[in-house]
C-alpha cells in the first residue's frame, strides 16, 4: 500500500474487552472521527502468537502497548520484544482514565527505567505524548519529553487524539481525530522540535491526510507520520496518493531527499 512501518495495537498484557459499544463515530462535516474505545484488544499473548506467523515481508511493525500499572506494561513489553520490530508506549489515551498516571513525571521515569532494564536488543522505543492547549498543560508535556530524553527515548509520537464531550460513549469523552486537530498537531510538533534542539526525532500524528500534510510536518520538525482517519474517509489509495504528492513537492523544492525537509520551518 505504500507505508514505511504499521503500528499495532495498542496491545495490553491481558485482553481488554474495552468499554460498551457504540464507541466511535464520524462526523462527516469535517472528516473527522471521536473515539471512545477503552484500548480492546486480545492480549499480548494472543497477538503474539499472530506475530510469529507473520509473514517477514510485512515488516516493520511497530507495537504500542499501555497498561495500567508499571509491572503490566513492562511485562507487555518483555512478552512482545522477540517479535517486534519497535515499541510505542502509548500513555496518552484519553478513554482509559488509569493510563493518565504515567502523564506524571515521576511515574514515567519509573516505567522507561524498568523498561530500558530488560531492553535486549536496539529495537527502538517511541513514547505517544498527548496534546496540551495552555501554558500550564504546555509545561507539564515539556515536562515529560524531559524524562524521554534523559532514558534516551528513540522517539516521540505527538499527539494522540483531543479529549472531547461525547454524550453517547458510555464514559461520556472521547479521543477526536482528523483534520480538527492537524494544527494542533503541528504546534506541538514545531514546539516540542524547538525544545529538544531536533535531537530526538518525532513522529507526527493528527489531521494528516494529503502530502502537503505530510509535508508541513516534516517542515515542523516531524521524521515520520502516521495516518488514521484518512484512511477511513479516503481509503487504502490515500498512501499511494500522498506518496506521489511528496514527489511532486520534493521535485518542486529542488530536494533530492525528505530529510532535507525535516525542520526547515522552525525559527
Amino acid at each position: 500500500m505504500g507505508f514505511g512501518y504499521l503500528t499495532l495495537g495498542t496491545v495490553t498484557l491481558k485482553a481488554r474487552e474495552g468499554n460498551p459499544k457504540p464507541r466511535i463515530w464520524r462526523h462527516s462535516q469535517d472528516s473527522s472521527l471521536v473515539n471512545s474505545m477503552g484500548l480492546p484488544n486480545d492480549g499480548a499473548q494472543k497477538i503474539t502468537t499472530h506475530l510469529q506467523r507473520t509473514n517477514s515481508r510485512l515488516r516493520p511493525i511497530i507495537v504500542s502497548i499501555s497498561g495500567l500499572g508499571v509491572d503490566e506494561i513492562v511485562d507487555c513489553y518483555r512478552l512482545m520484544e522477540p517479535f517486534s520490530d519497535g515499541f510505542e508506549l502509548n500513555i496518552s489515551t484519553p478513554n482509559t482514565l488509569g493510563v493518565r498516571m504515567f502523564q506524571e513525571p515521576e511515574i514515567l521515569e519509573s516505567l522507561l527505567v524498568a523498561i530500558n532494564s530488560i531492553r535486549k536488543s536496539q529495537k527502538p522505543v517511541w513514547v505517544k505524548l498527548p496534546p496540551y492547549f495552555n501554558e500550564k498543560e504546555r509545561e507539564k508535556i515539556l515536562n515529560l519529553v524531559k524524562v524521554c530524553a534523559r532514558n534516551s527515548i528513540d522517539g516521540l509520537t505527538l499527539i494522540n487524539t483531543k479529549l472531547v464531550n461525547e454524550p453517547r460513549a458510555s464514559i461520556g469523552t472521547g479521543g477526536l481525530s482528523g483534520p480538527p486537530i492537524f494544527c494542533d498537531m503541528l504546534r506541538i510538533v514545531s514546539d516540542v522540535y524547538k525544545e529538544t534542539q531536533g535531537k530526538i526525532p518525532i513522529n507526527a500524528c493528527g489531521g494528516i491526510s494529503s502530502g502537503p500534510d505530510v509535508w508541513k510536518a516534516l517542515e515542523a520538525g516531524a521524521s515520520t507520520t502516521q495516518l488514521y482517519t484518512a484512511l477511513i474517509y479516503q481509503g487504502p489509495g490515500v498512501v499511494s496518493k500522498i506518496n506521489r504528492e511528496l514527489l511532486e513537492l520534493l521535485q518542486k523544492a529542488r530536494m533530492e531527499s525528505i530529510g532535507e525537509v525535516i525542520g526547515r520551518g522552525v525559527k
